[in-house]
């Protein structure tokens, strides 16, 4: 091709026609130009693609890891509902004269809920992948972007407020390791299978005590304010799941 140009070159040269080379010189870089530019819109469509490419699976992955933590999730919520509901029965029936109509097995049962104390063990796998390599920042969606920076501040609330809660439930398990029969407490789950303590103790002892009380009113409030937090965490999962759904996830 370069040959051939060059040869009409020549030739308008050798005819001596100065305004026609001059025309064709001008045309045949017009060529050139129109050549680049379109060699640069291919390049740009192809980077174009390659970014829409990148993001897709950046979205799939952030969906699949923002739906597995919705699942556990709801797992945990169940868990601290039900132990919220064991530590309020509990708290409400700390009395002078508590009129209990529990068996001890019964009773041993249900404060065995009030100390289990679930914690959420989430992925953010993705979400700190994205922040360390700075692809976090190229998302296309500000709203993706404003939701995942909100799930990162809750993310931390949750975590300290957790191990806010463990602390104190490690203060109600000592309360019933020095005061009653970790054994009868256990004695539901699958680690102790050796059945109940034959030694003597009074669980029902416990609430008559101010110290049991003040525990109990400290685990409660851990309680509440962990499903306070989980729950706006599950909120923004939801936002986060609806944000990231692709073609491919619409059509799971």
């Amino acid at each position: 091709m370069i040959k051939f140009f060059r040869k009409i070159r020549q030739s308008l040269l050798l005819e001596g026609n100065t305004a026609k080379y001059l025309k064709y010189a001008v045309g045949e870089i017009l060529l050139v130009v129109i050549g680049i530019l379109i060699a640069l819109q291919i390049n740009n469509w192809n980077e174009v693609r390659k970014e829409l490419i990148n993001e897709t699976k950046i979205l799939k992955t952030l969906n699949a890891e923002f739906t597995q933590n919705s699942i556990t999730l709801d797992s945990i919520l169940k868990q601290l509902n039900r132990m919220e509901q064991s530590l309020s029965f509990v708290f409400q029936n700390i009395k002078p004269d508590p009129n209990l109509d529990y068996t001890p097995e019964q009773l041993d049962s249900l404060l065995s809920i009030s100390f289990s104390d679930p914690y959420w063990t989430r992925s953010e796998y993705t979400l700190r992948n994205l922040e360390s390599s700075g692809k976090l920042s190229t998302l296309k969606s500000e709203d993706l972007k404003s939701k995942l920076y909100e799930w990162s501040l809750v993310a931390t609330d949750i975590s300290d407020k957790d191990s806010d809660a463990t602390q104190g439930f490690n203060i109600l398990l000592n309360y019933y390791r020095e005061n009653g029969s970790l054994r009868n407490l256990d004695e539901g789950g699958w680690v102790i299978t050796e059945g109940r303590s034959s030694l003597d103790y009074d669980h029902f002892k416990f609430f008559t005590d101010i110290v049991f009380e003040n525990i109990i009113d400290d685990c409660l409030v851990y309680t509440r304010q962990r499903i306070r937090r989980y729950n706006k965490a599950r909120i923004i999962i939801d936002q986060v799941i609806a944000l990231t759904q692709t073609a491919d996830n619409k059509d799971d």
